[in-house]
C-alpha cells in the first residue's frame, strides 16, 4: 500500500512539473491511458501464445499422471503383496516406492517452475511487443505522456487508448 501511494504521488508531482513546463512552453499537453492487461488479455497474438502455453501445460500434467500412476500401482503392489514378500523384497520395493515419490515431488517442482518460468518469458515478450506499438502510437499522434490504467485512480474516458492499441498490435502480429 505503502508503495502505491509512493508511486502515485511520484506520479502526480511529475504531472505538476510536466504541466507547469509545458504550459510556458506549449499550448496544450497531451495525455494517454492505456489498459496494458487488456490488451494483454484480449489480443489476438496473447490468445494464440495462451493456446500454445495450455497445450504444454497439458503435456506437462500428462507425464506428471503417468509417473503418479507408476507411484500408485508401486504403492498397491506394496499393499497387496507386500504381506507375502520376505524381508529383502519387501525393503526393495518400499525403498523403490520412497524413490518414486522423490522423484515424482521433483518432477512436479520442475515442471512447476518451467511453467512459471514460461510463463514469464512470455508475458515478457508480450509486454515487450505491446511497448513497441505505444511507442509508435503515441510518437506518431504525439503524444506528451501514456499512463498504465492501473497507476490511476480515475481519469476522463476520453484519453482512453486501449482499444487503438489492440487494434495496432492485432494488425501487427497478423
Amino acid at each position: 500500500m505503502i508503495i502505491f501511494f509512493r508511486t502515485a504521488s511520484a506520479i502526480c508531482i511529475i504531472l505538476f512539473f510536466l504541466m507547469a513546463s509545458t504550459a510556458c512552453a506549449a499550448p496544450s499537453m497531451k495525455i494517454g491511458v492505456i489498459d496494458t492487461q487488456k490488451v494483454l488479455h484480449d489480443s489476438k497474438a496473447a490468445k494464440e501464445a495462451r493456446q500454445v502455453f495450455l497445450m504444454d501445460v497439458e503435456k506437462k500434467r500428462s507425464i506428471y499422471k503417468s509417473k503418479e500412476e507408476s507411484v500408485r500401482s508401486l504403492q498397491e503392489q506394496l499393499k497387496n503383496e507386500g504381506p507375502k514378500m520376505n524381508e529383502a523384497a519387501l525393503k526393495r520395493t518400499r525403498d523403490t516406492l520412497a524413490d518414486e515419490i522423490k522423484d515424482l515431488n521433483r518432477l512436479k517442482t520442475d515442471l512447476s517452475d518451467d511453467l512459471k518460468k514460461k510463463d514469464a518469458e512470455l508475458t515478457q515478450k508480450l509486454l515487450k511487443e505491446i511497448n513497441e506499438v505505444v511507442q509508435d502510437y503515441s510518437a506518431r499522434e504525439k503524444f506528451t505522456i501514456i499512463f498504465d490504467r492501473r497507476m490511476l485512480i480515475d481519469f476522463d474516458e476520453k484519453i482512453e487508448i486501449t482499444d487503438d492499441i489492440l487494434k495496432l498490435y492485432d494488425n501487427k502480429s497478423n
